[in-house]
């Protein structure tokens, strides 16, 4: 797990101390639905000093829509620097970046990876509202990146919109499946 910190953005320990406590969470919440989970290194989260200023993150084009520019940024980087490949067979990879263009940036998960901009790394950090919509969104992630799609409705489960209800979620049994026979199933213990 990366927090990559900006060159202008003040090192704050609520942000890394924040994702760390966001991935306990979804670590313990893996555990209670599947009997199985994730194991978090220690520490958790590695704080990265970003090559780069916020603005270049949230400005530089990197793909087709500009709301993916942020964290495909901060991907990239993370991945020159620390020989990592995207899908990496060797790691599931969380990074988040203390930065966004506000109502553009965005994030997501898939392919062993979780790449999530600026409002998630201060929700985690908590600056943006409840927890439970953090650490509903992070299970959600963490889903994606396990290989789950979304659910095509508000179903229940924390692949649907019904994380935001966190806690009060629970993966169905062909979502238990998916994570557990998908192609990172093998990390779970």
């Amino acid at each position: 797990m990366f927090w990559l910190k900006p060159s202008d953005v003040a090192n704050d320990s609520r942000y890394p101390n924040g994702i760390t406590g966001v991935m306990q969470e979804s670590e313990r919440f893996y555990r209670q639905e599947l009997g199985v989970t994730f194991k978090l290194n220690n520490p958790a989260v590695e704080v990265v000093e970003g090559n780069h200023p916020r603005s270049w993150y949230e400005n530089t084009p990197n793909g087709g829509e500009e709301y993916w520019w942020v964290v495909f940024n901060m991907q990239q980087e993370l991945m020159a620097r620390f020989g990592l490949r995207s899908p990496d067979s060797r790691w599931l990879c969380v990074g988040e970046v203390s930065a966004e263009k506000a109502g553009v940036s965005g994030g997501g998960g898939g392919g062993g990876w979780v790449i999530l901009s600026g409002h998630d790394a201060d929700g985690a950090a908590g600056i943006n509202g409840a927890m439970n919509r953090w650490y509903g969104g992070m299970v959600h992630e963490l889903g994606h990146a396990f290989g789950l799609p979304d659910s095509s409705r508000t179903d229940g489960t924390p692949m649907s919109a019904s994380f935001y209800d966190y806690p009060n979620c629970h993966f169905n049994q062909q979502q238990k499946d998916g994570i557990r026979n998908g192609p990172y199933g093998r990390f779970l213990s």
